[in-house]
């Protein structure tokens, strides 16, 4: 062991006891190098690691902080095991899995706030753009998308270590649109699709649109039931499976790399496609993000989709897919059901890319996201039942909770009479294991104490709070 990554290991033993909490300033690094007598390319080495590995973060200016690193909580699982299709219309909520509030507010759609967005950085490139494309704007767009933003986003990940070629992708309306098309080339009416239990709702609405039966993997403490989805697979009704691998909605769980290998290796070894939605892999609270499945992916069976509506702006509605050997079949019903993408806007996203602007963003909301999911469980634990089980999710927007005794869908429905829109554990399952759960969307900041807008993420967190004790 090398002496630096000795040094780290102190730290992160200092870190795992508490005698480091959460948000503790750490040494600047020439304090460090005099501290432990070691030089300064050591000790930048050292806080390098301790980086790399999710124990530290860096705040601009102001040095490096220990990093959010909380203890897992054990969540309600699907245990009532059933390999035969169900049609999730059939146990839809009465607004469906998805439902949209008659008002917004920053607990119920799992977004950033739009001031963590860099709204000015992207207007100056739209119009940057938009000054020297006169002619693409009166040209319709390539089916397969930009040339140019498809080369970069592929230099993109590949400095992320996931390299692809532009070739190889195809650019879409949002990344539920990216799996729509993947769904309608894979598969037909009535045919079967393997999901994770729990689901992201809107995943459920689309699969009820596409008129689709589903089975429900359960995740278990290392990840998916692996063993369940291989039985699924022998039985053969099992047609595509569709699974978030990275921050998962509504659970904040990733998969390990192991689980990613072997889901690629299933896909292959049974020559059925997984579609992979992996919207918020580059929301990671831990530094640089997770590696895909498709990073294990030789045989091109795994359809990896992206955008980006959770890191930048949903207004974008831009989306990228990597369809491996499906990629002629994907580009063919992309054609037939879309006309193209807006070109300006591709351009202007491929710009914003190549400048750093998006890279620098991601960084930047990366190390907010940490803090504001570390804040919003602190008030939750704080103000909630003492038996309350809140997920630790290592990246994404959301925290999923668990109430025991408390009806869920009660608890919705008494909370948007408020004027606080939450999501119940209904709306992500077609089984009945999540009634007493709900989530949250922690993509806004929790303002100072003081602050009275009722609208605000602190003071909604508190009215959900006072509304569950009442309900015990």
């Amino acid at each position: 062991m090398t002496l630096y990554e000795t040094l780290a290991n102190e730290y992160i033993d200092a870190i795992k006891s508490k005698r480091l909490p959460f948000g503790s300033r750490l040494p600047a690094l020439r304090v460090l190098a005099k501290q432990h007598k070691v030089s300064l390319t050591t000790a930048t080495k050292t806080y390098e690691y301790l980086q790399q590995h999710g124990w530290i973060y860096p705040r601009p200016q102001a040095g490096y902080f220990v990093a959010n690193n909380l203890e897992e909580e054990q969540l309600p699982r699907l245990t009532s095991l059933q390999n035969q299709g169900r049609d999730p219309k059939n146990y839809s909520p009465v607004l469906g899995y998805n439902p949209g509030a008659e008002f917004f507010n920053p607990l119920g759609t799992s977004m950033i706030a739009p001031e963590l967005q860099p709204t000015k950085a992207l207007q100056r490139c739209i119009k940057r753009v938009a000054s020297r494309s006169q002619q693409s704007l009166f040209s319709y767009p390539n089916p397969q998308g930009e040339v140019g933003l498809r080369q970069a986003l592929s230099e993109h990940f590949r400095l992320d270590h996931f390299a692809f070629s532009a070739k190889d992708l195809v650019i879409t309306n949002g990344c539920i649109d990216s799996v729509r098309i993947a769904i309608e080339t894979l598969t037909k009416e009535g045919d079967t699709l393997a999901i994770s239990s729990p689901c992201f709702s809107g995943l459920l609405d689309l699969l009820v649109a596409l008129s689709r039966k589903i089975v429900e993997i359960p995740c278990t403490e290392e990840g998916l039931d692996l063993d369940f989805y291989e039985a699924c697979l022998k039985q053969g009704n099992i047609k595509a499976s569709l699974f978030s691998t990275s921050h998962m909605n509504p659970s904040g769980r990733t998969l390990s790399n192991a689980q990613k290998q072997a889901l690629a290796k299933l896909a292959q070894d049974y020559q059925t496609p997984m579609i992979e939605d992996d919207v918020y892999l580059e929301l990671s609270h831990q530094g640089k993000p997770p590696l895909p499945t498709k990073y294990w992916d030789k045989a091109g069976y795994v359809i990896w989709c992206g955008s980006f509506s959770k890191t930048l702006a949903a207004g974008l509605r831009l989306g990228w897919c990597l369809p491996g050997r499906y990629l002629d079949a994907y580009i063919k019903q992309h054609s037939q059901t879309r006309f193209g993408i807006n070109g300006l806007m591709q351009l202007s996203l491929a710009e914003f890319i190549n400048s750093g602007e998006y890279r620098s963003h991601v960084n930047r909301i990366r190390t907010q996201l940490n803090q504001q999911v570390y804040a919003y469980r602190n008030l939750l634990i704080e103000n909630l039942p003492l038996n309350t089980k809140i997920s630790v999710p290592d990246g994404g927007l959301v925290l999923w909770l668990q109430l025991p005794g408390i009806d869920a869908k009660g608890l919705e429905l008494a909370a948007n009479a408020e004027g606080v829109d939450i999501r119940s554990g209904a709306c992500f399952s077609t089984h009945d294991a999540y009634g007493d759960c709900i989530r949250i969307n922690c993509g806004w900041p929790i303002l100072d104490t003081s602050d009275e807008d009722k609208t605000s993420a602190y003071q909604q967190l508190l009215r959900l709070c006072q509304l569950v004790k009442p309900l015990k």
